[in-house]
């Protein structure tokens, strides 16, 4: 049965193109991360206010993320999205480096959505950026 949820969120994604520019609609600011929720999976966002241009066109999104952890583990968007409060390697350090250029965490927002397909979502989301500006986000490496 989980085979067959799959195939279907995979054609309703080919049906329903999703536009990375609509999909967030929460944003918070990163200097008030808020209060911790385990084992819900979705995917996420990091945006700052401006626009900057890209090989085509111009977007404020820095990164698209997933988080698709095993909910027994009770880890999930929280837990990754706290990670990137530290300093430690990979999109967190490229994200900090982005924080001191712009003036701290007050500068940079996230989003998150909770879905049933975080791998898929993120892949759909990124390809939406991709078709528009040629590129990836500046802190995610590939897709």
């Amino acid at each position: 049965m989980h085979y067959i949820c799959e195939l279907d969120c995979y054609y309703f994604r080919k049906l329903v193109k999703m536009d990375y520019r609509t999909f967030f609609k929460n944003w918070k600011n990163w200097e008030n991360f808020e209060s911790r929720t385990d084992g819900i999976n979705g995917v996420y966002a990091f945006r700052v206010e401006e626009q900057f241009g890209r090989v085509q066109g111009n977007s404020n999104i820095l990164y698209i993320g997933k988080a698709d952890q095993n909910p027994k583990r009770k880890k999930g968007i929280w837990y990754r999205l706290r990670n990137y409060r530290q300093d430690t390697k990979g999109a967190s350090k490229r994200l900090k480096k982005i924080e001191e250029a712009f003036g701290g965490k007050s500068s940079i927002e996230y989003a998150y959505e909770i879905c049933d397909d975080p791998r898929g979502t993120e892949k759909a989301l990124l390809e939406s950026y991709y078709e528009i500006h040629l590129e990836f986000p500046p802190l995610n490496r590939s897709a």
